[in-house]
């Protein structure tokens, strides 16, 4: 085979400075920095944040913006905060309505409301709930620890022992009360894999 014309055909060039350039440029990743652009700027997600909470959904919404449902998805589910490895949406039917980031280790928790419908937000008028709050809300999600079959209750979850967190989990936090219910996402701690999202 002849490289030097085959160096010709491809590259328009023999010349040995001129490939080492050409093969420099193919292996550096994007030369150019050339890419897709941020669709959307802070005031366009706030604006989506507010048709969202004043009852559009996020079909229209995305109609709205010529965009998909999970391009919309991805500007406003931002990850949680560092320490944060657990967040909880509080769901209507299938509108969010309040986000919950949980910080186990130092047993703290963040509360962003999506609808300004206090009856349908997961702390009421409660702006910034507190790790006992948190608790009440998870109980509130169950069926009560003192239920005369809580034990075959348990049993068919395959749980051991009355655990709230664990016991909406399964339950997805469904009660008969109500149309709300629970959406979890695990986040691992910084330098771990992540884990597992329910949806």
């Amino acid at each position: 085979m002849d490289y030097h014309k085959l160096c010709l055909d491809l590259f328009g060039t023999d010349d040995v400075n001129e490939l080492e350039r050409i093969a420099r440029a193919y292996r550096e990743k994007n030369p150019r920095k050339a890419g897709r652009k941020k669709k959307f700027t802070a005031e366009d997600v706030q604006a989506i944040r507010s048709l969202l909470e004043n009852g559009m959904t996020m079909k229209q919404v995305a109609e709205r913006y010529q965009t998909s449902r999970q391009i919309i998805g991805k500007y406003l589910n931002e990850k949680p905060a560092k320490g944060y490895t657990l967040r909880i949406t509080y769901m209507y039917q299938q509108y969010p309505c309040t986000i919950i980031d949980v910080d186990f280790l130092n047993q703290r928790v963040m509360a962003r409301n999506k609808t300004k419908d206090v009856l349908h937000r997961a702390f009421g008028v409660t702006e910034a709930p507190t790790w006992d709050d948190f608790e009440a809300f998870l109980r509130d999600r169950c069926f009560p620890a003192t239920r005369g079959n809580v034990k075959d209750l348990l049993k068919q979850l395959q749980l051991t022992s009355y655990d709230p967190l664990q016991i909406a989990e399964k339950t997805r936090g469904r009660t008969a009360e109500d149309d709300m219910w629970l959406k979890f996402s695990y986040y691992p701690m910084e330098g771990e894999t992540y884990g597992q999202d329910q949806s």
